[in-house]
């Protein structure tokens, strides 16, 4: 930090005694008083502030090697001055010393980058300079609570103190009543960490040891650690609000309702404090279509931030961002050029993705040595970044529960496979009947994968009840995916109708079983959409439909839809008919092998579809138990 020189150092070390200087400056130069008779180089104590004080004084001494008068006692208490570049420093770094029309007072912009035990020192020093009031219960130290009229500057403490884990609450409290208007106070209450839940208590300020400035801590600190701090090049403002309900500065303090006149307070707070950025979470809550039918009050926010939008200059140094799950429903002139005129799409992780994403969540975990990250990633097509981390979590859990060193191949299967289909219900109660038609029933379905063009590689089949479902049948594409042919979505029709077309056959017509429902609800989703979205019928031809458009359609042109979907669905059930009917002694075997084990992966398949004995590790005793 520099500083002129002129008999002080061209630059002062950052230390804690300098933070906790700042601290005590920062709670006092909000203290002026005009009968005190101080001028504006100078702080004014109370009478019972000497100790006080004399540690301010002599840490201006020491920090900047100045040799400062003895403090003057008057009538209203304490006065000490100091040179004019050292207020102007204090000015530089923790803004100007308030009058009655200004509110300057603000946090270091250095402390944002610190270490804890610096950002620590200057909370102290604020909390002793305020004259923090401890509140006691029976005995038990509770945190400590100050009060002050500058609301952004409390705020501005609570997030410092939040960064580094210290509890911090910000609450609006009882006005002061005097002769000419009451004034608004916001209460700070700060202390206890959630990492432990023992408070911090004052020291009394006659306790203080004047040979080691350590002892002048305010409170006793748990110590606190920042895992990590990413350093980028911009240095202004940050301000952050979800559209959904509530507004939010530096992490705010309790929620507000958003509405008109909170957008033109953020952007005028975005001018000021530029070069800042705004950024806008669920911008789809305030910036959706309008409709000439919606109430006026709906449409009033919406409207001045289109207004707010349009008043910007690329010279200001305001950048605008916001995110949505849902583009689709964004206002047209929210999204025309000028205004959130630039779209990132934000997809899926691919291969690559997936694996460096693995990596990271994988690094304080005790993985085994035959674990290869990029086995698991590429076995893992459109798994999201919270479902990879999840995945791990699983896995982790899993190694636990059977007491393993290591997390190994078979705990990460385990996960992925309990995301996938879901967790088992063991605890259900299924009849041999039931079980046996559950068998045939994902049978068909593997069968129908297995042999149909075009169908996606199986992964798993299973007959343990896991979800909803009694049975789950698995496929995953070998690699990332972008579109899809017609004959592959046939094939996806196939796989669906293999189900119920095993049941029809070993059990008869009668005989099939509601378990099917599921797989019609989607034979039909994917039929609709080649018909309506895709062009791949011949009938209806090379069109697209939306849900709206299909609406305006008439009678005869929904009809014809409705018929081509089910022709697509019957000539699939036609065709997976003589499918199984073909491989009906593979189903048997593959049957008979779903109701002894439960669930085959592949290579297993494989082997019961030939009849081949299917080997297993056996399962260890504490598992059983």
């Amino acid at each position: 930090m520099n500083c002129l020189a002129n008999g002080i150092p061209e630059e002062i070390e950052v230390s804690p005694k300098l933070a906790r200087v700042l601290g005590i400056y920062a709670a006092k130069s909000g203290n002026r008083d005009s009968s005190s008779g101080l001028n504006a180089n100078g702080l004014f104590f109370k009478s019972s502030e000497s100790d006080l004080m004399n540690l301010f004084t002599e840490s201006i001494t020491d920090l900047f090697t100045v040799d400062l008068l003895p403090g003057n006692v008057s009538d209203h208490g304490l006065l000490t001055s100091y040179p004019v570049l050292i207020s102007q420093f204090f000015d530089r770094h923790c803004g100007a010393q308030q009058t009655e029309n200004s509110n300057l007072k603000r946090v270091p912009e250095f402390l944002w980058t610190a270490p804890t035990n610096i950002c620590q020192a200057f909370i102290d020093g604020f909390l002793l300079g305020s004259g923090a009031k401890r509140i006691s219960d029976s005995g038990v130290s509770m945190p400590c609570v100050t009060s002050s009229p500058d609301k952004d500057f409390l705020r501005e403490v609570a997030w410092l103190a939040s960064i580094h884990r210290i509890k911090a609450t910000l609450s609006q409290a009882e006005a002061e009543k005097s002769a000419d208007s009451p004034t608004l106070l916001w209460t700070l209450e700060i202390g206890s960490t959630p990492s432990d839940l023992k408070t911090f208590h004052l020291q009394q300020q006659n306790q203080v040891n004047e040979d080691n400035d350590d002892a002048a801590l305010a409170f006793l600190h748990k110590n606190a650690t920042i895992e990590s701090i990413d350093r980028v090049p911009f240095s202004g403002y940050v301000y952050d609000f979800c559209g959904c309900d509530n507004e939010a500065f530096f992490g705010g303090n309790n929620a507000v309702l958003l509405h008109n006149s909170k957008v033109r307070s953020l952007f005028s707070a975005a001018r000021q404090k530029a070069p800042s950025i705004v950024f806008i979470d669920e911008i789809d809550a305030i910036g959706s279509k309008r409709n000439p039918r919606d109430q006026t009050y709906m449409k009033q926010t919406l409207n001045q931030l289109l207004v707010d939008l349009d008043g910007f200059a690329q010279t200001e140094g305001v950048i605008f961002m916001a995110a949505t799950n849902f583009p689709e429903v964004l206002d047209p002139a929210l999204t025309r050029p000028g205004r959130f005129d630039r779209v990132v799409q934000v997809p899926l992780p691919d291969v690559r993705g997936r694996a460096a994403i693995l990596k990271i969540h994988s690094k304080k975990m005790h993985l085994a040595d035959d674990v290869d990250l990029s086995v698991i990633a590429r076995g893992t097509p459109g798994f999201s970044g919270a479902q990879l981390q999840n995945l791990l979590n699983i896995a982790a859990i899993e190694a636990i529960r059977q007491r393993a060193k290591k997390v190994s191949n078979k705990h990460l299967d385990f996960a992925k496979d309990r995301i996938i289909m879901g967790s088992e219900r063991k605890s259900a109660v299924i009849t041999p009947e039931s079980k046996l038609a559950t068998a045939y029933h994902e049978g068909g379905h593997t069968l129908a994968a297995m042999y149909t063009p075009g169908a996606m590689p199986l992964h798993k089949v299973t007959v343990m009840p896991r979800g909803h479902a009694l049975g789950v049948t698995v496929q995953l594409p070998e690699i990332d995916r972008d579109s899809v042919n017609k004959s592959e979505y046939l094939a996806q029709i196939d796989v669906c109708m293999g189900g119920r077309v095993a049941e029809e056959i070993v059990f008869g017509p009668e005989k099939v079983t509601s378990g099917c429902s599921s797989d019609l609800e989607r034979a039909t989703q994917v039929a609709t959409a080649m018909v309506t979205q895709f062009g791949m019928s011949d009938k209806i031809g090379l069109v697209a439909y939306g849900p709206e458009e299909r609406e305006k359609l008439s009678t005869e042109g929904k009809r014809a839809i409705e018929d081509e979907v089910r022709s697509l669905n019957e000539e699939s059930n036609s065709r997976v008919m003589v499918l199984l009917k073909k491989h009906r002694e593979e189903l048997d075997r593959l049957a008979k092998a779903l109701v002894e084990y439960e669930t085959l992966d592949k290579n297993e398949v494989e082997r019961a579809v030939k009849g081949l004995p299917i080997e297993r590790d056996p399962v260890p005793e504490e598992l059983k138990k």
